[in-house]
């Protein structure tokens, strides 16, 4: 499997933020939309994906714009909020300082919660977020999303899990090969052990996630005649949430390096 390389695990908080602001700013031309120019947060002009499926299903009479707009709105806070549980569910295990930490560590296996019905239960999360995420970009735009932050996921993966299987040989090798990488076992394939999940450090570790999740899922509706404003307090919502992590990321218990 291909590796991210060290600078790359390093700064990957940094490349998924560059990969977002990027599609989301699409500094390209938008010629989906028969618009040959460039206009920075197109998304924001009847761009986004989200609106263009919208108006697509609701043609010619636009009498159940509404309906299709809230119907994929639905969708997209399934996606945030399947996203948004993997994450914190196996940050609370995994532990906050483990999550953000720089580099690697291998000194133990974590077989319980998520671990015990897929092994990356986080990247998973970053995945079906994304997901939700991309629905506000142009569509051009939010397929590039997807499969960047998809890859980095893959490329992550194949940097831990070599150096874990490196580090905790026999256990985490017959670990591997009974949990699934990405795709979730329907039952748990490994016992659980004693370990406590610390949900309080699992939802200040993860509070973009569930933020973004929020936004969709309070602001996101609209009768027909409000989709843009609809729009705008979803991303607002996002952005506050990221700010509010950040800020949040001062309590969380520092890891040694």
């Amino acid at each position: 499997m291909m590796q991210a390389t060290s600078p790359e695990y390093k700064y990957r908080f940094l490349i998924h933020a560059i990969i977002y602001i990027l599609c989301f700013a699409a500094p390209w031309p938008d010629y989906s939309n028969g618009f040959h120019g460039v206009h920075p947060w197109s998304f924001m002009r009847n761009g986004s994906t989200w609106f263009r499926i919208t108006d697509m299903l609701s043609r010619p009479l636009y009498q159940h714009f509404s309906q299709i707009w809230n119907g994929l709105l639905v969708l997209m806070v399934l996606f945030a909020l399947a996203g948004a549980w993997f994450r914190v569910w196996g940050a609370s295990y995994l532990g906050a300082s483990t999550v953000h930490r720089s580099n690697m560590e291998g000194n133990r296996i974590v077989a319980d919660g998520p671990f015990r019905y897929v092994r990356n239960p986080l990247y998973l999360g970053t995945i079906l977020n994304t997901v939700a995420l991309a629905s506000l970009m142009r569509p051009d735009a939010a397929v590039l999303c997807i499969f960047l932050i998809s890859l980095f996921q893959f490329r992550l993966i194949g940097r831990e899990e070599p150096y874990l299987l490196s580090q905790l040989g026999e256990d985490y090798h017959a670990y591997i090969s009974e949990v699934p990488r990405l795709l979730p076992s329907l039952h748990p394939r490994t016992t659980a052990s004693a370990v406590r999940p610390n949900w309080k450090q699992g939802f200040l570790s993860e509070f973009f996630v569930v933020g973004s999740a929020l936004s969709f899922a309070a602001v996101g509706w609209t009768n027909g005649y409000s989709w843009e404003s609809s729009l705008l307090r979803v991303v607002q919502g996002i952005l506050i949430s990221l700010g509010l992590s950040i800020v949040l990321r001062a309590f969380l218990p520092k890891s040694a390096e």
